[in-house]
């Protein structure tokens, strides 16, 4: 029996070493949320219902009133009645300037892009053509918890009387038989269109006019969460969470206890909140992986956008906006140091070599256990900048102070030291060299058959110049970037440079990449990036595409896009062969989970491409991480402008058909305008052009109102576009037809027949003149009669 249980816990002990071996160290793939409260224009912190409609727009329901949200700023529609203090009148459907209370719920866009509002004390409104209409629906005072609309096109109201059923065009409503009276609070449909209801008295599915009844797994008796899934249903109840099949009336647990609210991402993954507070989002293997960025919140609602936003309402704390990440990150948790990420290199045996900035330098071994090696004595100090395997599988250590060291087995060992030089990098070129260039010299080793370094030859080309990469050149030799620019030598020659006088951006290149067809890619610091081809420099930067205007590296996928690290994050170029005058890009910051998001650089390369395809990006705090295949369409987004009002003189007109029809003497017009850009709205450029007034685009930059002091007679065509930094312009962009008409008496006809009337005026008035004059001068010559 002993034996038995030693045997049994050495193998549970062998086991859970395995388990711990197979985890280990893990990159951490979590994004900052954004985090939008009342002096953000949020009407209250609580947000208890949100969707996004057709046109972009987001709405959330509070219980301070409803918002619209553009990414950037909240409209906020409150309850003000157009009727007097005596209410409206029976069965009203008159027009008001926000839904009929408050205390907002529920909210739905049914197939004709109107929005239905389910409210706590005032029944259900609708939002149609910028109107607001409070409707009957029981009695206009119930509590509306849920509204749907079914293939039919009724809508569907999970309210505190029961389940109703409401025609959109009569708004005759019917009213759903239920074996209970605590109402219902959730609704779903199934795949064959069947609305099913669920709350305090249960699970239920519509059969003609009434509810049939459907036991919930357990022993349960209410049900707190319900959404569909495909064909299926996502079911919580007070216990647990279960997927429920209603074609089979079969039910599974999840493993999720005491589920709160539910809303399935862009990837088809749910993400859950639970009664505790914790955040649960599905993984791929089926399992459930908690969310801390969410977890303590208070989340009340949860709902994605089609931008792969995640948008979480608070209790009490707001409104937050989370993004599935795509970057992992290696800091301090797994490193042991909050030092910034200096160099990073693959191990040749499935783990990686990552060295900081005076954090030593840590080895990431295949089966995650992480290593930390000491170097400060024999280097005599821990600032690593540069790394290099060479084909020996010997790590070679560069440091910020000078020093070169060579890892025997777990050993440094020292190879020599230039205290005045600063940085230093090594590499090894294809034909087995080793060049090393420490301060403004660069040189290669002369290393005898032991491995010993026996003396180095200085490469007198670039005598001067601070290298920072070297790259296998393609026609052959190497290229070598640096601050002046980046040449090409073969036998220590310069066979071909780029610099500031052919063309070059910058004189401080940092990173090249050689795609092998004859086109060249060069970095720089704050001159953005150099496609060289044929001869022809063409430079990109923010004001043609480019995300960033630093380059600090440039890596390849598999995929024949480009990723650039950079000050503000990474830069993907998706389809960087389709570059012309402007180039197409992709930022990715800490709203991506790079956090922090910028890349350090400027004196060796920060990045890498391990064994497995994924690219690795030295932080200026740890490592940050991506997988190319988790990216596997991304193109810049395209974005669609609105145009919200237009006002004269501070007075919102009315707009008709897209048309502006202005008084003849209409003085200030403003016209506001918008994007709709979840993710990130702050990226977001503008230009306008009024016909008949400008003559070309006007640049705005992130500007979203124009004011004209007068507007000429006639009629114009105001239209503005949008876009995001590195994408297109919209391809269609928001118009307003504006009519301004000229006053009768102030059109051409009339002053020129004005005109001719006061040339006949004068004309006549001379001829007059001279005929009396005539007349005059006839009476003058006439003799008098004489006297006698």
């Amino acid at each position: 029996m002993l034996l038995r249980l030693v045997v049994l816990v050495v193998g549970l002990l062998a086991m859970q070493g395995s388990v711990l071996a197979s985890t280990g160290v893990q990159p951490d793939y979590r994004s900052t949320p954004r985090i939008f409260t009342g002096d953000d224009g949020l009407p209250q912190a609580g947000v208890n219902a949100m969707v996004q409609t057709r046109d972009g727009y987001l709405w959330f329901g509070t219980f301070g009133g409803l918002a619209r949200f553009d990414g950037l700023t909240f409209k906020v529609f409150r309850t003000q009645p157009a009727f007097d203090a005596a209410g409206p009148a029976e069965g009203s459907q008159g027009s008001q300037s926000g839904p009929a209370s408050d205390r907002i719920l529920a909210l739905q866009e049914d197939d004709e892009g109107r929005l239905w509002i389910g409210t706590e004390n005032a029944g259900l409104s609708v939002y149609e053509k910028g109107t607001f209409r409070h409707l009957s629906v029981c009695g206009g005072t119930c509590q509306v918890n849920d509204i749907l609309q079914d293939a039919d096109r009724a809508i569907w109201i999970a309210s505190s009387m029961g389940v109703l059923k409401l025609d959109p065009a009569s708004r005759h409503e019917t009213r759903i038989e239920q074996p209970g009276l605590a109402g219902a609070t959730h609704l779903a449909k199934d795949r064959e269109g069947r609305i099913h209801a669920g709350g305090y008295d249960g699970f239920h599915a519509v059969s003609g006019h009434r509810l049939q009844s459907i036991p919930l797994p357990g022993g349960d008796s209410r049900v707190q969460l319900l959404e569909a899934g495909d064909g299926d249903f996502l079911v919580g109840t007070e216990r647990a969470l279960y997927r429920y099949d209603p074609a089979s009336a079969k039910w599974r647990a999840l493993g999720v206890e005491s589920p709160a609210y539910a809303t399935r991402y862009t990837d088809g993954r749910w993400w859950v909140s639970q009664v505790s507070g914790q955040v649960m989002r599905q993984d791929g293997s089926g399992g459930w992986t908690p969310v801390p960025e969410l977890s303590g919140m208070g989340i009340t609602s949860l709902s994605s956008d089609n931008e792969g936003n995640l948008w979480a309402g608070s209790g009490s704390k707001g409104l937050l906006q989370l993004r599935n990440p795509l970057f992992g990150v290696l800091a301090e948790r797994q490193l042991g140091t909050r030092m910034a990420g200096r160099a990073v290199i693959a191990d040749g045996e499935g783990g990686l070599w990552l060295g900081s900035a005076c954090g030593g330098l840590r080895h990431w071994r295949r089966d995650g256990s992480m290593q930390a090696l000491a170097i400060r004595d024999v280097l005599g100090n821990d600032c690593v900048a540069s790394l290099m395997l060479d084909r020996q599988g010997a790590l070679w250590i560069g440091t910020a102070a000078g020093g070169l060291a060579r890892l025997v087995g777990d050993e440094p060992e020292l190879i020599a030291q230039w205290p005045a030089a600063g940085a230093v990098n090594i590499w090894q070129d294809d034909e087995g060299r080793y060049i090393v260039s420490a301060g403004r010299s660069t040189f290669e080793l002369e290393i005898d058959r032991e491995g010993r370094v026996t003396g180095r030859r200085p490469i007198e080309a670039l005598e001067g110049i601070s290298v920072i990469q070297m790259v296998p050149a393609t026609r052959g030799g190497n290229w070598f970037v640096g601050d002046y620019g980046v040449r090409r030598l073969i036998d220590n020659e310069v066979v071909e440079q780029w610099t500031l006088q052919e063309g070059l951006s910058s004189r401080f290149a940092r990173a090249l990449y050689d795609d092998g067809t004859g086109v060249l890619w060069v970095g720089t610091y704050g001159g953005g990036l150099n496609r060289i081809e044929n001869g022809q420099v063409r430079r990109y930067g923010t004001d043609n595409g480019l995300f960033d205007d630093t380059v600090s590296c440039i890596l390849a996928d598999g995929q024949g896009r480009l990723w650039l690290g950079g000050n503000r994050g990474v830069t993907l170029l998706p389809v960087p062969r389709e570059a012309a005058d402007a180039i197409e890009s992709v930022g990715y910051t800490a709203s991506d989970g790079l956090s922090p998001s910028e890349i350090n650089g400027g004196t060796s390369t920060p990045c890498h491409r391990d064994t497995r395809g994924r690219l690795w990006f030295s932080l200026v705090e740890g490592f940050g991480v991506v997988d190319p295949a988790d990216v596997p369409d991304v193109r810049a987004a395209a974005l669609k402008p609105h145009i919200e009002h237009a006002a004269i003189a501070g007075q919102i007109q009315d707009i008709a058909d897209s048309t502006l029809r202005l008084g003849s003497f209409a003085r200030n017009l403003e016209i506001r305008y918008t994007a709709i850009n979840l993710s990130k709205p702050r990226e977001t450029n503008f230009r306008f052009r009024l016909s008949g007034f400008d003559r070309d685009w006007v640049e705005a930059g992130q500007n979203r109102s124009i004011l004209y002091p007068s507007i000429p007679w006639g009629e114009h065509r105001f239209e503005v576009q949008a876009r995001v930094e590195g994408g297109p312009w919209s391809p269609v962009p928001a118009s307003l037809r504006i009519v301004h008409p000229q006053p009768w008496y102030q059109r051409p006809w009339v002053w020129t027949l004005a005109t001719l009337l006061g040339l006949l005026v004068l004309v006549g008035s001379t001829q007059l003149e001279k005929s009396q004059a005539r007349t005059d001068g006839k009476k003058a010559a006439t003799p008098r009669p004489r006297r006698d």
